[in-house]
């Protein structure tokens, strides 16, 4: 009974702050803005942050596939497969996130800011199979294209454009070279690569397996190497 008491109770708080955020936006999505701090607009943007889902009840799904609905209910264009694990995003409807992309702990998307007087919005848009690292933050007006990664604790600056398959990270963040290959360089080898195996290893010769040539064979009827042999004969013919 009391399970099913804490459920109900967690199903029923949340359903309310969907309600009273998608409600104070007048259940239509954000829009960019840039205006000054003096304006109607800004005090109605600031009055909706009181009004957002609490971040603590936010978090209590991360992790989970619970948290994918509860932000595409939430107004965030979000694809299949995403891994969220406690991603804040204060503007969600001005967020769009592609398939199989993941946004780790502690990672922001903010699609807003103050400079100088001026309240400033604009779109964020995440590229299928990107990676936010963990504690990594996102500026408004970026876009991220397919398979980039930020790195963790980074902070993309607005505005950027970061290109399909890059590695950025830094404060602000920047283009990285790519990591090496972390592939031993004797794995993977197929017959007739460039690179021979190393001398000392097994060699196959039809179906028999012979040692290693600098073994030094003892009895048990294996072969001597061939110029032990002809070292043997030379000393008999004497």
């Amino acid at each position: 009974v009391l399970a099913a008491q804490t459920l109900l109770a967690v199903l029923f708080t949340t359903g309310y702050f969907v309600l009273v955020e998608r409600a104070a936006a007048g259940f239509r999505p954000l829009r960019p803005q840039t205006c000054s701090i003096y304006e109607p607009y800004f005090w109605w943007h600031e009055r909706y942050w009181k009004l957002v889902i609490p971040d603590a009840l936010d978090r209590m799904f991360a992790g989970t596939p619970f948290k994918n609905v509860l932000s595409r209910l939430l107004g965030v264009r979000l694809g299949k497969r995403v891994f969220d694990d406690g991603c804040f995003l204060p503007e969600r409807t001005l967020v769009t996130i592609g398939d199989d992309a993941t946004l780790n702990a502690g990672s922001v998307l903010q699609s807003h800011s103050q400079e100088d007087g001026a309240f400033k919005s604009d779109r964020i848009t995440i590229g299928g199979g990107s990676t936010i690292g963990t504690g990594g933050f996102v500026h408004y007006g970026v876009t991220m294209s397919e398979d980039a990664t930020l790195a963790a604790d980074s902070f993309l600056m607005k505005g950027e454009d970061v290109p399909a398959r890059t590695h950025w990270g830094g404060n602000p963040a920047e283009q990285l070279p790519a990591p090496p290959s972390v592939q031993p360089r004797h794995a993977g080898r197929t017959r007739g690569a460039e690179r021979a195996l190393p001398r000392h290893a097994n060699r196959i010769v039809g179906a028999a397996v012979t040692g290693p040539q600098h073994a030094n064979p003892r009895g048990g009827g294996r072969a001597l190497p061939q110029r032990l042999r002809a070292g043997v004969g030379d000393r008999r013919l004497r």
